[in-house]
């Protein structure tokens, strides 16, 4: 019990960090007019690549995809990512859409950095569960002098946050939000190949201005973060708190123009893209109280606005299924119906397409799940079949039991991971889980096969084959 009390401890703390990252992020901004194409900054040396034509969307890998109705869902081979100990919490799992890699947070007090790990798929097939190797870590600072530093962790002169790490479809790339130890909040994209084409394509056409490694998308005043880029690889939605009180922007990577799509006095967060990348479903609210929102054909002359849910309950961090035809949300509804219950978090199916009552006790029906972990980072976890999902349970004396719903029967079952304090899982395009649970008092990264991914390795084994 003590475990769970130092871990209550440290919530705390942490809830406290992020409550004023949220004032830090939309507080004290300047009001900065809304240019239609980017300023030029400082460009870097030429680069000689083959363009991607991003006029295109992004041509997949050919994939068969199992037949899941005929396949029983099952969690296998779950290993800890991370074998060395530290006095620091890792978070914020993510899956690249091929599934090669993985990335995850980690904070050391002031110290935010992204790593990324590369994973051998082929040695499923052999029975060997996964191959994990370290690829790189992700972290910007404030330049001393001619000195660039890499390793957060070992320096100590600022303040660096890097941190909402997102990637790239089908490319090496990936952006992330960092303060590259200045303290503005920006957005910056990278890649794990230094030759990468979609990188190149991007730098040789809008100029961003270099950091080491990396480039800055948006401007130092801006305070912007979230990013999460179109299944198509084209746009990026962000929120921004340049105009004082928090918007969604798009920003177009074929031309770098930069559109906003809110105009309310509320605070828009959490972004997510429709799969078919024509809507955005999102968090919108003040300090009491969120609901939630969708833009319909983003970005396009037709955009419209929509309400999808409004009532005297919290509802945030919004999700599409796999399917596009169902938006999964948490929320502090509960039985007793009390409004101010602010510990307890359930989680809300509503379809996509706005059929659904946006209050009262109709909406009561499309509450699915009771007392599950609220992550700050990750929204619902869902399965690739969009039939279910997995979420770690709120019962402290069982130290958050991970769990799997059947959105379709309404039934659930516990899955033996053998780990305690678990939250902030996901799930990648085809079916692998990673999740965090605390070792030796502190929270690591665990990454888990299922029976869909492996069925679906068995398909698709020509695109993973070793080069």
């Amino acid at each position: 019990m003590r475990r769970c009390r130092d871990y209550k401890v440290r919530g705390n703390i942490y809830y406290i960090v992020i409550i004023a990252a949220l004032l830090l992020f939309f507080g004290c901004t300047k009001s900065v007019k809304l240019e239609e194409t980017p300023t030029k900054i400082q460009e870097p040396e030429p680069v000689q690549t083959e363009e991607v034509d991003m006029e295109q969307p992004i041509v997949e890998i050919p994939e068969t995809m199992p037949e899941y109705s005929g396949l029983e869902l099952e969690i296998v081979d779950i290993q800890q990512l991370e074998e060395t100990y530290g006095a620091y919490n890792s978070y914020n799992p993510k899956f690249s859409f091929n599934e090669r890699y993985i990335a995850f947070e980690a904070n050391l007090e002031t110290f935010k950095k992204i790593s990324i790990y590369g994973l051998g798929l082929m040695d499923i097939l052999a029975g060997k569960g996964l191959t994990i190797n370290k690829i790189m870590e992700v972290s910007l600072e404030e330049s001393i002098g001619d000195t660039f530093t890499e390793d957060l962790f070992e320096s100590g002169l600022q303040e660096s946050f890097n941190y909402e790490f997102s990637w790239f479809p089908q490319s090496s790339s990936f952006i992330f939000t960092s303060n590259a130890g200045m303290g503005d909040y920006n957005l910056f994209i990278g890649a794990i190949d230094g030759e990468d084409a979609f990188l190149k394509t991007i730098v040789k056409r809008l100029h961003p201005k270099q950091y080491g490694s990396y480039y800055m998308m948006t401007e130092e005043v801006h305070k912007d973060g979230q990013a999460k880029v179109s299944p198509d690889g084209k746009k990026i939605v962000f929120t921004s708190g340049r105009t004082g009180s928090g918007d969604l922007y798009i920003l177009y990577l074929d031309t770098g123009t930069l559109k906003r799509l809110t105009f309310d006095e509320e605070t828009d967060l959490f972004p997510q893209w429709s799969p078919d990348g024509r809507d955005i479903v999102y968090t919108t609210g003040g300090k009491h109280s969120h609901d939630i929102h969708i833009i319909r054909n983003a970005g396009e002359a037709s955009q419209s606005h929509e309400v999808l849910v409004k009532w005297f309950f919290d509802d945030v961090m919004p999700k599409f299924s796999p399917d596009g035809t169902k938006i999964s949300f948490y929320t502090t509804y509960n039985k007793e119906r009390d409004p101010f219950n602010t510990k307890r978090w359930g989680i809300l199916i509503i379809p996509s397409d706005g059929s659904a009552p946006k209050a009262g006790n109709e909406l009561i029906d499309y509450y699915r799940v009771d007392d599950v972990v609220k992550d700050n980072s990750q929204a619902t976890a869902w399965f690739p079949d969009s039939k279910h999902i997995i979420f770690a349970k709120n019962i402290e004396t069982d130290y958050n039991p991970i769990y799997i719903y059947n959105v379709e029967t309404r039934e659930e079952r516990i899955v033996e991971t053998g780990t305690d304090i678990n939250h902030d899982i996901t799930v990648s395009p085809h079916g692998l889980v990673s999740f965090r649970a605390q070792v030796l008092g502190w929270d690591r990264i665990f990454i888990a096969s299922t029976t869909y991914f492996q069925e679906y390795i068995k398909l698709n084994i020509q695109n993973y084959a070793e080069d």
